[in-house]
């Protein structure tokens, strides 16, 4: 039973990355079509810099499950959500300061994959 957990679980952060793949891609797609190749990596900048910590934050959640595990399951819950913040900061602060990016592109892309993020719930109802 547990396994079967977290392989949903897992299927469901995968189905999640691929939908947020998809929305970065076509962002990044329109800002490049409309100013310049510049802010099409900078979406993809910002975008990135959501999904690599959320792909990190799944895989270290869903590693154990079941009521046998449950104490492991919150603590690897706390530490993925740790990891993923603390990652996240440094992903948008080496884009910020180790690129000449634009601002405006890299924060709409990660305001747009973050958006994705949390509609998730809604979007993958069915799915549950």
């Amino acid at each position: 039973m547990s396994e079967t957990l977290t392989k949903t679980g897992k299927q469901l952060a995968i189905k999640l990355l691929r939908v947020q793949a998809g929305a970065l891609f076509l962002l990044a797609c329109t800002f490049s079509l409309v100013t310049s190749y510049e802010y099409f990596w900078g979406v993809v900048g910002g975008g990135v810099a959501v999904m690599i910590p959320t792909a990190l934050f799944a895989w270290r959640v869903f590693a154990k499950g079941g009521a046998r595990a449950a104490q492991q399951v919150v603590s690897n819950f706390y530490a993925g959500e740790a990891l993923k913040l603390s990652l996240t900061v440094v992903l948008l602060i080496g884009l910020l300061v180790f690129t000449s990016l634009p601002l405006v592109a890299v924060s709409s892309g990660y305001v747009a994959v973050l958006v994705v993020q949390w509609l998730a719930p809604i979007l993958f109802l069915k799915s549950t």
